[in-house]
């Protein structure tokens, strides 16, 4: 029998954040009440709090780790996202 310890916890606990994020995207983007819509938003910002203090005590544990991004791969993502945004102005 496999033994859950305090990391695959942590995993689910992250994963299933993840899930409900994009969840509540999805209500926020579909929804035409605008009280539902702020409600989720907050749901959302919280969710976002909470996903990242897991990160942070599973990166610190060394049970999740990340590739340092190159600077240019920052520069890279930074044009991108401008681009982006260039073209949403114009719609």
């Amino acid at each position: 029998m496999t033994k859950i310890g305090d990391k695959e916890i942590m995993y689910t606990l992250l994963n299933e954040h993840k899930v409900c994020a994009s969840s509540l995207t999805n209500l926020i983007l579909e929804s035409s009440n605008q009280a539902l819509r702020n409600d989720a938003a907050g749901i959302l910002s919280r969710t976002f709090q909470h996903q990242k203090t897991i990160f942070d005590v599973m990166a610190q544990k060394g049970w999740y780790t990340v590739q340092q991004a190159s600077p240019q791969d920052i520069y890279n993502a930074r044009t991108e996202t401008s681009k982006i945004q260039s073209s949403i102005g114009q719609m």
